[in-house]
């Protein structure tokens, strides 16, 4: 493994450590919710410009499979430079996504500070 490889699989750990404690915060229920909807982190915020995407039909439905992806690469690339700045941010943006699994539209969820 090259250095740059060494160092991008440290920080995916420690970004998907933040991930996960963004989800350990989370009430009770919102967890169980989630033990359905898997949170995949992905590089490619860039071409999506966003920080989170949430892809399925919501939580009334099930003809899609949900999932939330949370992308690493906008998250560290605008919050980076303070760890808990991004680590709020991961927070805001799991919220947002599930947000929009409980239904909300992107205004919706901008309603509730999200």
């Amino acid at each position: 493994m090259r250095p740059s490889e060494a160092m991008q699989s440290e920080s995916m750990d420690e970004f998907e450590a933040l991930v996960a404690d963004a989800i350990d915060r989370l009430p009770p229920e919102f967890q169980q919710l989630l033990e359905r909807v898997p949170v995949i982190v992905s590089e490619l915020g860039e071409d999506s410009a966003a920080y989170g995407e949430y892809f399925g039909d919501g939580v009334a439905r099930d003809f899609f499979e949900d999932r939330i992806v949370i992308y690493r690469d906008t998250l560290e690339r605008d919050f980076g430079h303070d760890r808990e700045l991004l680590s709020r941010q991961v927070e805001q943006t799991l919220l947002h996504e599930l947000g929009h699994h409980l239904g909300f539209g992107e205004g919706g969820v901008e309603g509730l500070g999200l």
